[in-house]
């Protein structure tokens, strides 16, 4: 045999196998499936029907229009285990609705007064004092005098809002039993704003026989329990607080105009009130005061205010007059 020339080369024939791909298995290609109709059908689905369940169920919340006798149902229910421990939120939630319920005259507060007192009594008993203040308010915005025993009891609790909102109450209801508990939370209660409520309801309710009370209260250490005590024997014909109205009225004519104010009525509100008290007087010397007033005033509504006082009075004196 020759040899292999060298610019001679040798071609090498190979057969290429294909290479083959495993293919999926069934289990896997079900799985996907089911991704994609998760993802694209079954999700936006679930949101929806989320939404309209949410939707419709604050439809049906507006639509309920809760009445008195339900609500107190609602507070005075028994359930939830975990009572005992933390209280039941709801109870003086429903409280609160009660008491607006009545304010906004939704249905007479007379068939459930009964109810209403022994759910007062057992949120004292039980310390529920949230639910004991609202149930105050609910018994005097009743309206009725039935009322005044359980808010005279109100007027002994340890909680200085619940004795509060029971003087409320009792001025609300206007009841002549309520007087003597009154009495002895205008002289002795230890909270200021307990024996200013109790003062005032003495003036509201025309108590001439507890002007000793108010005149008492005319020492007492909280200025607003003075002033209302003065506002309160006015009320009476009384002119034993005088000194205390005129003091009141002369403040505000010692303090210049305020333009920048935007609430004039929380501020001058004692002043204008001092300016009603003294033009109950019908004597000089308120009549003096109101006339300085309406000359001097250091804000227009208290010079405004002080001038129809004397026009009011005057009015009355001629209506009077021989």
């Amino acid at each position: 045999m020759a040899p292999a020339r060298p610019d001679e080369t040798m071609t090498v024939v190979t057969r290429e196998e294909p290479i083959e791909t495993p293919s999926p298995a069934p289990e896997e290609v079900e799985k996907s499936d089911w991704r994609v109709v998760l993802q694209f059908f079954l999700v936006p689905l679930a949101l929806v029907a989320v939404l309209v369940t949410v939707f419709f169920g604050l439809q049906v919340l507006r639509a309920r229009h809760p009445d008195p006798r339900t609500t107190l149902d609602d507070l005075r229910s028994k359930g939830g285990f975990l009572l005992p421990w933390v209280g039941d939120p709801k109870r003086w939630q429903s409280g609160y609705d009660l008491s607006l319920l009545l304010r906004a005259g939704g249905g007479s507060g007379a068939p459930l007064l009964q109810d209403l007192a022994a759910a007062f009594g057992e949120a004292r008993r039980s310390g529920d004092v949230k639910l004991a203040r609202y149930l105050a308010l609910a018994l005097g915005r009743t309206g009725d005098p039935r009322a005044g025993a359980a808010l005279a009891s109100g007027l002994e609790d340890a909680d200085e809002e619940i004795r509060l909102f029971s003087a409320w109450g009792l001025t609300q209801i206007g009841d002549a039993t309520a007087l003597p508990g009154l009495r002895r939370a205008a002289g002795s209660d230890s909270d200021g704003g307990v024996r200013k409520m109790a003062v005032f309801a003495l003036g509201q309710l025309g108590d001439r026989a507890g002007a000793s009370v108010l005149r008492e209260a005319l020492a007492d250490r909280d200025t607003d329990v003075r002033w209302n005590a003065a506002i309160a024997l006015a009320r009476l014909d009384d002119p034993s607080g005088e000194d205390v109205l005129i003091e009141i009225l002369q403040r505000s004519m010692t303090q210049s105009a305020r333009p920048e104010r935007t609430a004039p009525s929380d501020d001058l509100s004692p002043v204008l009130n001092a300016i009603r008290a003294l033009a109950l007087l019908h004597d000089e010397r308120s009549r003096a005061a109101l006339e300085r007033a309406a000359r001097s005033a250091g804000d227009e509504e208290v010079r405004a205010t002080a001038r129809l006082a004397l026009e009011a009075a005057a009015g009355a004196a001629r209506r009077t007059s021989p």
